[in-house]
């Protein structure tokens, strides 16, 4: 039963692998110019965590220990992007992320909800 837990949480871990790789990658080339860029590297954000969130949240089932372990790990990985040449580190970086993480837990309760509330109503039905 323990072993079970431990390989819920191997997704996670390598999505934040796969996060990890990125921010080690040069964005230059990304957008033809400032805006675009900024929507472009922006919605990278969101996606990211948010699907990092709906990960840990199927490992976990807590939802604020999820927040509390994926803003960690943003903030962690803005860190990380610091030391990285042609990167840079921002405090509202890590906030984009957290709507990110706040957007995965909501498609993950709405898609608990419409398994659970489909799964009851063939239930009925029987």
């Amino acid at each position: 039963m323990k072993i079970n837990k431990v390989v819920r949480f191997v997704p996670s871990i390598i999505w934040m692998s796969v996060i990890f790789y990125f921010s080690s990658r040069s964005t230059i080339g990304i957008g033809t110019n400032e805006t675009d860029r900024f929507l472009i590297l922006k919605s990278f954000h969101l996606i990211e965590y948010a699907f990092l969130a709906i990960l840990l949240y199927f490992a976990i089932q807590k939802k604020k220990l999820v927040v509390l372990i994926a803003y960690l790990y943003a903030i962690s990985d803005e860190v990380h992007q610091s030391f990285v040449p042609g990167r840079t580190s921002r405090f509202r970086d890590t906030l984009i992320d957290l709507i990110g993480i706040l957007i995965g837990i909501l498609i993950f309760n709405s898609f608990y909800f419409f398994i659970n509330n489909k799964n009851h109503r063939n239930h009925k039905q029987s």
